[in-house]
């Protein structure tokens, strides 16, 4: 379960990484890790969802 919550904020900290190092001007970077950030949340999320779902 903690690898869950480890893949959460993973991806937050992705999705928040180009203003926290300053690559924001930076489209490319910026829209990188914005997708990969979503898609790792969401996918953590899932994950712990159909976890749940499978325990009961």
């Amino acid at each position: 379960m903690w690898q869950l919550w480890l893949s959460g904020i993973i991806g937050l900290w992705v999705l928040i990484s180009p203003w926290v190092y300053g690559f924001s001007d930076n489209t490319g970077g910026l829209w990188n890790s914005i997708v990969f950030g979503v898609i790792l949340v969401i996918l953590a999320i899932w994950a712990g969802y159909s976890g749940k779902q499978n325990r009961s």
